[in-house]
């Protein structure tokens, strides 16, 4: 176990950083909440209220926080080595014959457990809490045109529904079935639930264009025609998990559409490196140039470094989405580039 967790010095070391991260992971959130709250205002109304502002920004915020996870590691990191080094505590570590190096490995054994936990998040639970909160709020603004909702093709039928808040569950469906390229029905329901891998609705309202002179609309059944909706293929990537991403790029309609899932896709998977890449970043600056700066000036250095990192790859990564630059290159070049320099720091302590 101490090779896993250390020993006393180096768990104080570890205990110190994980607890930075909470803080700054949890001042970050509340900023992040607080100016989402403020700009949503914007779109109040009857329908779109505080409680649903409020419930909007509790479900958005995990993948808001998990995109900015580098950078918090890089505050926290900043901030948690910052305090050792104000204390002495830093010196005195070393004094006691611990090397840089093990220090390093000390404080990034809280970033590698922050790390595992966003992933793991990414994989079973952001996806569907973001696709709920997205939705949602757009049902609620009553902004989804028929021309703009989702549309599905099989055989024998065209659907299209207004949004999708889960994976299972579809809003205004209306499905046109087809015989002999004609369409004979027009199915119409309020909600769809998929249920043993079928859709079903109920009260489900059927025009028969067979007899265009009746104005009928029958509910007499609540059995749907046959419907094939694959989710993944329209979906924002963001709304897919990791391993849905990876399965969809090959299936891709468009060009476009391909580099977009594969963009979002390199991003997660990659997204432990660039968070390396920062913490490595943050170690050469508190063992060299920083060590005898003042915290806030950490910080502030800290807050430029993220903001700038996170325009360069938000910037490569729109380039990477219309050109012919492979979106891995855009998420990985920063992230060596950031390295190299760390590396070129910590050689000259």
């Amino acid at each position: 176990m101490k090779y896993v967790f250390g020993d006393l010095v180096e768990r104080n070391i570890s205990y110190q950083v994980f607890f930075s991260l909470l803080v700054v992971m949890f001042a970050i959130g509340a900023i992040d909440s607080i100016f989402l709250f403020l700009n949503e205002l914007s779109d109040l109304s009857e329908s779109y209220g505080l409680t649903q502002i409020v419930i909007y920004c509790m479900k958005s915020l995990p993948y808001r926080l998990f995109d900015l996870t580098s950078y918090v590691c890089l505050l926290g990191l900043i901030v948690g080595i910052g305090s050792l080094v104000d204390k002495g505590e830093l010196i005195g570590t070393q004094i006691l014959g611990k090397s840089k190096a093990s220090i390093a490995i000390s404080a990034f054994r809280p970033v590698f457990l922050i790390m595992i936990i966003g992933l793991l998040c990414s994989e079973f639970f952001i996806p569907g809490l973001s696709q709920s909160a997205e939705e949602n709020k757009l049902l609620q603004k009553d902004r989804v045109l028929n021309s703009r909702g989702y549309w599905s093709k099989n055989a024998y039928t065209i659907s299209n529904f207004k949004s999708a808040p889960e994976l299972n569950r579809i809003i205004d469906l209306t499905v046109y079935e087809f015989k002999n390229n004609e369409i004979v029905n027009i199915y119409y329901a309020k909600q769809a639930h998929l249920i043993n891998g079928e859709w079903e609705a109920k009260n489900i309202e059927i025009i028969n264009l067979r007899k265009p002179s009746s104005n009928e609309v029958n509910f007499a059944t609540n059995k749907l025609p046959s419907l094939s909706v694959d989710f993944f293929q329209m979906l924002s990537p963001k709304y897919l998990s990791l391993s849905n991403l990876y399965g969809q790029i090959e299936r891709a309609s468009s060009k476009y559409r391909e580099n977009q899932l594969a963009l979002e896709f390199w991003r997660k998977v990659l997204q432990p490196l660039v968070t390396f890449s920062l913490v490595l970043l943050a170690m050469s600056f508190l063992f060299g140039p920083m060590r005898e700066q003042k915290t806030g000036l950490r910080i502030l250095v800290g807050i430029s470094v993220a903001f700038a990192v996170d325009i360069t790859q938000k910037l490569l990564g729109s380039i990477s989405v219309v050109s012919s630059i492979p979106p891995s290159v855009t998420v990985i070049l920063p992230a060596l580039l950031i390295i190299f320099i760390s590396m070129v720091l910590l050689k000259r302590i």
